[in-house]
């Protein structure tokens, strides 16, 4: 009769640890940098460098917030890429310019890449350190912390993705401008 009910009771916990139907697995693309009107860019050309990321955003999940000083992953939830290789590939896209001698390097660092979920829907935050440097020396002319948000669309990650990809599209503007600022001749004071 013992050996009966822990057979019993080992299948009732069985069935109750057994998996059930669980949600896919999602991948989005962090692609928010297309041309504003389309029209080619006018600034000198630029050598973009590959682009490094805090640890905690070097990956493929998507990172969110729901109290101040706390970061989690989404679970299912993910970007087809590493979020520093699709920002250095989208300003590379936008300011180098092929079989042409770059007047200036660009190097840049992804700080922050997360869903501030604090409040439904939430806003989508990114920050991103560039630095502009002399291509022969190596030498830093100008260091600059970039932050963009955006409203979520929804209070999920897919909501976050569509933020993020609106966020982003204004901070690959913003640093394009600032390069460009960059890159014309100071005149002495």
């Amino acid at each position: 009769m013992r050996l009966i009910r822990i057979l019993l009771l080992a299948t009732c916990v069985a069935a109750c640890a057994a998996p059930g139907p669980r949600e896919p697995d999602r991948y989005f693309l962090l692609a928010g940098a297309a041309a504003p009107d389309g029209r080619p860019r006018q600034g000198p050309p630029i050598a973009v460098a590959a682009t490094s990321a805090s640890g905690f955003y070097d990956t493929q999940e998507i990172a969110y917030s729901r109290a101040p000083g706390t970061r989690a992953y989404y679970r299912f939830n993910f970007w087809t890429e590493r979020p520093q290789r699709s920002v250095q590939a989208q300003l590379a896209a936008r300011l180098e310019s092929p079989g042409t001698k770059p007047a200036l390097r660009l190097r840049t660092h992804l700080d922050e890449i997360y869903h501030d979920a604090a409040e439904p829907p939430g806003v989508a935050r990114i920050a991103i350190t560039a630095d502009v440097l002399d291509p022969a020396t190596g030498a830093v002319l100008a260091r600059r912390t970039f932050t963009r948000s955006a409203p979520a669309a929804s209070y999920d990650a897919p909501g976050a993705v569509r933020g993020f990809n609106e966020a982003l599209a204004a901070l690959i503007r913003d640093i394009e401008g600032w390069v460009d600022a960059e890159a014309l001749p100071k005149s002495p004071r």
